[in-house]
């Protein structure tokens, strides 16, 4: 009950309590990293091994305080903390508001405006950051980036593994912490294994809530990439992009209808992992 607990206390928060968004500044992890950084520069020369050391140690650090709080004060205050974490990495209705937002400016005929946190939220692959179409094309990842990836770590490794998967996405679209082409290289391999699993369940769960049989028509057309990041980003988009099917009538506005429907498959979908958590925790697969 504790996983039940702590996802349905971090949604409310998230959802009632909109100024939390304004909280959950990357600033933080900026912080801590940089005096991780200082005080590991004897030990580890590397750049690679300190960037994947980080949320290594992140997630040992927060074993032993929870270990220490459970057995020597009480659980109530793991609880918290574990909360609180939760609450950090978890961003359902920032990713939201962000596409709100991007509706707004396409509606008013705006430029997308250059703020850091909208282009960490709504990331693009493409080079120009700023290009309307490619944030668009790209929501569908950028869920699982901001939810869906996030609940899968915190449903296996705990609230720490949230934060660990929150870092090293951070480490691969940040323009604030200046990471080396071949590390980075290296990062985008291991969140793609990490993202493997929950790309195929979010994939699987958009066919489920749209266009079952277009869906799975399109899955089974898609070629493998050698790039397993790149192939991983490809199939939740174009699995995502096949769900949509614009009307005559919707194809007059198409992009902001695109934005409308892909945001219904997207919340659709998450309350159909939230559904099968449930089921899950019922049947005791988790505490």
């Amino acid at each position: 009950m504790i996983t039940a607990l702590l996802i349905i206390f971090a949604l409310i928060i998230e959802y009632i309590y909109d100024p939390i968004s304004n909280m959950k500044d990357t600033m933080v992890i900026d912080m801590t990293f940089d005096k991780y950084k200082s005080f590991t520069k004897d030990y580890i020369d590397t750049k690679y091994y300190l960037y994947i050391s980080f949320p290594i140690t992140i997630i040992f650090l927060f074993s032993i305080i929870t270990y220490l709080l459970d057995n020597y004060l009480h659980s109530f205050f793991s609880f918290i903390i574990s909360l609180i974490i939760l609450v950090y990495c978890l961003k359902p209705n920032e990713f939201i508001q962000k596409i709100d937002d991007l509706k707004f400016k396409i509606n008013s005929n705006n430029e997308v405006e250059e703020i850091a946190r909208f282009n960490y939220i709504l990331a693009a692959n493409a080079s120009n950051k700023d290009s309307m179409d490619d944030i668009v094309d790209n929501i569908f990842y950028n869920s699982v980036r901001n939810i869906f990836s996030v609940m899968f770590c915190f449903l296996i490794l705990g609230p720490s593994g949230s934060l660990a998967y929150v870092v090293l996405d951070y480490f691969i679209y940040s323009n604030h912490i200046k990471i080396d082409q071949k590390s980075k290289k290296n990062i985008k391999l291991i969140v793609a294994l990490i993202d493997y699993v929950p790309i195929r369940l979010c994939a699987f769960s958009f066919a489920v809530v749209a266009d079952f049989e277009q869906c799975m028509k399109t899955w089974k057309k898609i070629k493998k990439g050698k790039d397993i990041y790149d192939s991983n980003i490809n199939l939740i988009n174009t699995i995502g992009k096949s769900s949509i099917i614009l009307s005559n009538e919707d194809k007059e506005n198409a992009l902001l209808n695109k934005i409308i429907f892909t945001q219904s498959v997207i919340s659709r979908s998450l309350l159909a992992w939230l559904s099968l958590i449930g089921l899950l925790i019922i049947g005791g697969f988790f505490i």
